[in-house]
């Protein structure tokens, strides 16, 4: 057998021998990665009693959402403010039994979310780490190294065929050969895209490392803030919606999708969003005073540093969310993809298994 033919033989085995190792970890990636794909509509469309409502007249104020639960609840304290961020999806109000959804026209409670494991919390736990915590995020981490490895050694072996239809029906011998190699180079640049940056989340650690070295970037200072000052006898706090709105002012351009209330903490910690920033818009935090309304400290987006914004884009790549719907429908169907060559490949391997001759 010639050099070259040793060569693919070595990479035809490199190839099964990975694909047989890690397959049943990355069926496990590409089915949960497709469903978190669109976990919130998912979410709203297994629980679409609670979170679906008919915009009509005028919003409530958070502060008449939060007394509009607190009848409901006797008076149970509330943790924190879920605000609306679209016309037609309902408030949430935590509470410490769970999540009140709440008619934000009418104040109508529609329903409460006890704490528990969710399905798609399931489903995330198992993307994430397996459902096993630190151990099981060790061994995935290593999954995306072997999906790169499959992809370069899968390019390598269609190349001198370049086999890129399918011909017959599946009962043709080939019929899984020809779904393979042709799924496989039409999804190799999703595919890839999709293993690079989930090996770069698995090893973000290193990654962040690696770019603080290479751009001579300091790591990011961790937030503090000045301690609010003692409430004078009788003070009257401020109330979510007038925190909202000096959290707002501080940032602008920004939506308010959080509001912590003091009771947990000391003080107004408020999370924005900001729309035009796909990227790290999600990186917003203001803290205010919960008596005098002074901001003790704010975290902006525009200043997260050009490392962390690179992780956060890595990210946003990976998940979908870099262009909105169509990347996130292209994530999804590029995860679908991952346990539909693991299938067409372990069936390859099975038939050649059976079909070679007895030694």
């Amino acid at each position: 057998m010639g050099t070259l033919g040793t060569t693919r033989r070595l990479i035809l085995n490199l190839h099964l021998s990975i694909a047989l190792s890690a397959g049943a970890l990355l069926v496990v990636l590409g089915v949960t990665g497709s469903i978190l794909s669109f976990a919130p509509e998912l979410d709203r469309l297994f629980h679409s009693h609670l979170s679906y409502v008919s915009p009509r007249g005028r919003v409530l104020t958070l502060q008449e959402i939060g007394d509009a639960v607190s009848r409901v609840f006797a008076g149970e304290p509330i943790v924190t403010y879920l605000p609306s961020t679209s016309p037609d999806i309902s408030a949430q109000v935590v509470l410490p039994r769970g999540i009140v959804y709440v008619n934000q026209y009418t104040g109508e409670v529609l329903g409460v979310r006890t704490r528990g494991q969710t399905f798609l919390g399931l489903v995330r736990a198992l993307h994430t780490r397996l459902g096993a915590g630190d151990l099981g995020r060790s061994v995935l981490k290593w999954s995306g190294v072997a999906m790169l490895l499959l992809l370069a050694s899968g390019s390598y072996l269609w190349w001198p065929a370049k086999r890129v239809r399918i011909r017959g029906g599946w009962r043709r011998r080939g019929f899984w050969f020809d779904v393979h190699n042709s799924v496989g180079i039409f999804s190799l640049l999703p595919l890839l895209v999709l293993a690079a940056t989930g090996t770069a989340i698995g090893f973000e650690d290193q990654a962040e490392f690696l770019l603080e070295k290479a751009t001579g970037s300091a790591p990011d200072r961790a937030v503090r803030w000045t301690a609010p000052q003692n409430p004078s006898t009788g003070a009257v706090p401020i109330t979510p919606d007038q925190a909202v709105a000096i959290a707002c002012a501080a940032i602008p351009g920004t939506i308010a999708d959080r509001v912590q209330m003091p009771r947990y903490g000391g003080i107004y910690r408020v999370s924005l969003e900001n729309p035009s920033d796909r990227i790290a818009g999600g990186d917003n935090m203001v803290a205010i005073d919960p008596y005098n309304g002074n901001v003790l400290s704010s975290v902006r987006s525009n200043d997260v540093s050009s490392v962390k914004r690179i992780l956060a884009g890595n990210e946003a790549l990976h998940t979908g969310e870099r262009w909105g719907t169509p990347s996130r429908l292209l994530a999804c169907l590029a995860s679908v993809i991952v346990p539909v060559q693991m299938i067409s490949g372990i069936v390859m391997w099975w038939r050649r298994r059976k079909a070679a001759p007895l030694a």
